[in-house]
């Protein structure tokens, strides 16, 4: 049962008679109705009463109106997060926190890329650990995998120290952005890196994924908000996750201030105001091999920080005509951003990677074949040529607050499962082929002829010469910057 909460203040509607903008107390609500000259229906009578005719009055045939205010939506909110609650704590019984899954030997040995002869031989010689023999299945823990995983050399010799920094973005809701963040970290983790996520959502939909409520369990001075504080206390707002090797600045409904107040900075900020967070995350960079900054639906100023902060950026487009146009726009406000940024006397921003994802594809669909091939047309090599399925199993899984990595048992088919896991393998293996390149680069940079591609209007056909002393002092800028990092 809600609370009732207090009622809005008044203001003159029939005669100058006081009717209260959100009607959540019945009964100020039915005596200002009075006062306005409306009587009581029966269906809506005074608490207490047995209807207007108890009283003597006569019915009037006015239908009643409420108007809805703060306090309504104050209470609807808090209604909506306890049934949220309640549903994590029969989801996720008995101490409503998630439990990271254990992998039987098969999966063991794919995710560290060996054959199941050659994981058992490692086993037999002693050179893994032998896992929890449970009836006819050998179980290990994450942390077991995880171990193995840096054994086997997966994780690449120049990560410890050089963080890299993929933000995944784009202008559209319902991309599959969160679960992408998500999924990939968990990828990644297994496989032996040391990440991080920070949801720069406030919703906080990857927050909420990892089984931590935004509102009960995240304080503003715990959250991604306190990483925009002048000097942030990374030991309080790092909290760890149930999923080893990955931990998480979590956000809730006080990040969306962030906003206003980056707006207002603007002025004094001038463009350098969109590398804001960028500026906090050399600390952490030497903390975790990877930071996944997981991006709300718009290109804001919180969203702009992230995606400058990005040393490599994902955007995420389900294969349907309207989320293809609305990446359309994303571009073209992204290129505005851009330009605005540099304008104001910020610095030209340069990615070691740009790429697009295609999520939730449904090959039997034959609608979106089209789309997929203008896909390819626009963005051609950014395009990462694996796709994320559109799955049941990822749907269920989504259900019980989880993500296809999350499952350890499954009630349906054994090969749903495990086609559904390849699948999002193969779409992320792509992405870590592309941050090892990265770590390559970093590690050995006189070894590269390193690129920069001039930075000229392409809808202005006669670009003047300064445009390329632009473009040579940026190369200057960004190879100091790549000198920085890899010191």
């Amino acid at each position: 049962m809600v609370e009732r909460a207090p009622v809005a203040r008044s203001f003159p509607l029939v005669d100058d008679a006081p009717v209260p903008i959100c009607g959540t107390d019945g009964d100020l609500r039915y005596e200002a109705a009075e006062k306005a000259g409306l009587s009581a229906q029966d269906d809506h009578s005074h608490p207490g009463h047995e209807g207007a005719h108890a009283h003597g009055t006569q019915l009037m045939e006015k239908p009643r109106h409420y108007r809805i205010g703060r306090a309504d939506i104050e209470a609807r909110a808090a209604q909506m997060e306890r049934v949220l609650n309640k549903v994590k704590e029969e989801t996720l019984r008995p101490d409503s926190r998630k439990v990271a899954p254990r992998f039987n030997l098969n999966l063991t040995a794919e995710i560290l890329g060996l054959s199941k002869s050659q994981f058992l031989h490692r086993v037999n010689d002693g050179k893994f650990v032998g896992g929890d023999r449970t009836g006819s299945r050998t179980l290990y823990t994450l942390e077991e995998v995880r171990t193995m995983a840096n054994q086997v050399g997966l994780r690449h010799p120049f990560a410890p120290g050089h963080g890299i920094v993929m933000t995944v973005a784009n202008f559209k809701g319902g991309v599959a952005k969160t679960s992408t963040s998500v999924t990939l970290a968990q990828y990644m983790a297994a496989r032996g890196y040391n990440c991080l996520i920070i949801d720069l959502d406030p919703q906080a939909s990857a927050t909420t994924l990892f089984g931590i409520s935004p509102y009960l369990d995240v304080s503003q001075e715990e959250s991604v908000f306190a990483l925009y504080d002048d000097e942030p206390n990374f030991d309080r707002i790092c909290r760890s996750t149930y999923w080893p090797g990955i931990d998480l600045i979590a956000a809730n409904q006080h990040l969306y201030g962030r906003e206003f107040a980056l707006a207002g900075a603007a002025k004094d900020w001038g463009g350098e105001i969109f590398e804001y967070l960028a500026q906090k995350l050399p600390a952490l960079r030497k903390r975790y091999d990877l930071i996944f900054i997981d991006t709300q639906p718009s290109l804001g100023f919180l969203t702009s920080t992230g995606i400058f902060a990005s040393d490599h950026l994902l955007v995420t487009v389900p294969p349907s005509s309207l989320d293809f146009a609305s990446s359309v726009i994303f571009w073209s406000l992204l290129r505005d951003v851009l330009t605005q940024a540099r304008d104001a006397g910020g610095h030209s921003k340069f990615w070691e990677g740009v790429h697009v994802l295609q999520t939730r594809v449904d090959e039997q669909d034959k609608s979106t074949h089209f789309i997929r091939k203008l896909l390819a047309a626009g963005c051609e090599d950014w395009l990462l040529p694996d796709p994320i399925p559109a799955t049941r199993v990822a749907t269920n899984a989504a259900s019980d607050f989880q993500t296809v990595y999350d499952v350890e048992k499954y009630e349906g088919s054994h090969r749903s499962i495990k086609r559904a896991r390849e699948a999002f393998d193969k779409a992320y293996a792509q992405l870590h082929d592309a941050v090892h390149h990265t770590w390559d680069v970093w590690q050995n940079p006189t070894e590269w002829d390193v690129v920069y591609h001039p930075e000229a209007d392409l809808f202005d056909q006669e670009a003047d010469a300064s445009v390329s002393q632009d473009a040579e002092s940026d190369r200057g800028e960004a190879g100091a910057e790549i000198r920085e990092r890899v010191a």
